[in-house]
């Protein structure tokens, strides 16, 4: 089955004019950008449940500390996703744990809380979102002036993602002086839904 033209000859596809008196072969489905080009709409999706992206090993964490915007990577750019990403993000503090405590620590103390949040594509290309503490913890510090929202941004021709966490800040009391604890909120997985 397929289209036939004059003399019984196949035509192996679709084809379009291009303006000059030949025609080009359309090799898939394209839509428009609204910046004058046209854009492949791909007829493979990443699956749902594709990982791109684990921070479940900690490597990255040490960039939660900074106090500018950091750049992480994924494992595949986002222009092949059907509906958007999950993200999970976790939750972790910085220097011991609020409270009454002996000692403080110059590491991260993994939290049993997680959140997923979903972010359809409309959300994703070059749009800075803004994550408050009380959007991804449930709560902020107990120093509500020094909370910090974060901001995640995803480009979709890019494997490469940029991440501020929000910080929450605590005063943690020993017996013999005050010290500063910092809440962070780890990404531990982003996947393709």
């Amino acid at each position: 089955m397929g289209i036939y033209v004059q003399g019984g000859k196949k035509v192996g596809g679709m084809y379009m004019a291009d303006g000059s008196g030949t025609y080009k072969k359309i090799g898939g489905m394209y839509y428009a950008d609204g910046k004058g080009n046209a854009k492949k709409i791909y007829s493979s999706f990443l699956p749902a449940g594709t990982v791109l992206y684990d921070g479940s090993s900690q490597a990255d964490w040490h960039k939660l500390t900074s106090i500018d915007i950091q750049q992480y990577q994924l494992t595949k750019p986002l222009e092949k996703l059907k509906n958007g990403i999950k993200v999970t993000y976790g939750d972790a503090y910085y220097g011991g744990v609020p409270g009454y405590n002996g000692e403080s620590t110059e590491d991260f103390i993994k939290q049993d809380h997680t959140i997923e949040k979903l972010y359809p594509i409309s959300q994703l290309n070059n749009n800075i979102l803004v994550l408050t503490s009380t959007d991804i913890f449930g709560r902020i510090g107990n120093t509500a002036g020094d909370n910090i929202d974060g901001k995640i941004k995803f480009d979709l021709t890019s494997s490469v993602f940029s991440y501020q966490s929000p910080k929450n800040l605590w005063y943690a009391w020993t017996t013999t002086y005050n010290y500063q604890i910092y809440e962070y909120a780890p990404i531990l997985k982003i996947e393709a839904y």
